[in-house]
C-alpha cells in the first residue's frame, strides 16, 4: 500500500515500474483522510483534484475489491490493536464488536454497501470505482454521496 502525500508525488511512475518489474501482484494506492492524527498533520493533505489523479495508480484490486453491485470492502474488515473489529480501519470509531465475540459474529454486523444505494449510481464509471471510499464520502457530509477524490481519478 502507498498513501499519496505531497512528499511522494514524483515517485509514482518509478514505484509502478519497480513493483511491476519485481512481480508485485497487488498495489493499493490511497489518500489519507483528514481524520485522527491526520488532523494534526495538514502538511500531508492534498486537495481532491491533485490527490485523486494518483488513485489511477495501483493494480490488482483483490484486497479492496467487491462483487458485482457492491462497493469497496465487501470481503474486508479490520481487527484493531485493542481487539475491536471494524468494517475498515477508517471506521475504528464505529466498531462492529470485539474479537472476543468471535470474528464471525462481528462479521455478521458489517453492512455491505450496495452501489444502487449511492447517489452517484448513474455515473458511467460506477462499476469501475464502486463508489470510492465511503468514509471519505461521510467526511464530506453524506454517506451515500460522492467520494470526490475517486471522481477525480476518473476526471469527473
Amino acid at each position: 500500500s502507498t498513501m499519496v502525500h505531497p512528499e511522494n508525488l514524483d515517485e509514482f511512475d518509478e514505484m509502478e515500474r519497480l513493483l511491476g518489474e519485481i512481480g508485485v501482484s497487488e498495489w493499493t494506492v490511497d489518500v489519507p483522510c483528514l481524520w485522527g492524527r491526520m488532523k494534526e498533520n495538514h502538511s500531508l493533505y492534498l486537495p481532491p483534484e491533485v490527490a485523486g489523479r494518483y488513485l489511477r495508480y495501483g493494480f490488482g484490486g483483490g484486497f479492496h475489491g467487491g462483487a458485482e453491485g457492491y462497493g469497496c470492502g465487501l470481503h474486508l474488515c479490520s481487527v484493531l490493536p485493542d481487539g475491536r473489529v471494524a468494517k475498515c480501519a477508517f471506521y475504528a470509531d464505529t466498531s462492529v464488536g470485539h474479537i472476543s465475540e468471535g470474528l464471525e459474529e462481528c462479521w455478521k454486523r458489517v453492512r455491505p454497501v450496495r452501489l444502487e444505494e449511492l447517489k452517484c449510481k448513474g455515473c458511467a464509471y460506477i462499476k469501475d470505482c464502486r463508489g470510492g471510499c465511503r468514509f471519505r464520502a461521510e467526511l464530506l457530509g453524506d454517506p451515500r454521496g460522492k467520494d470526490i477524490y475517486k471522481c477525480h481519478a476518473f476526471d469527473r
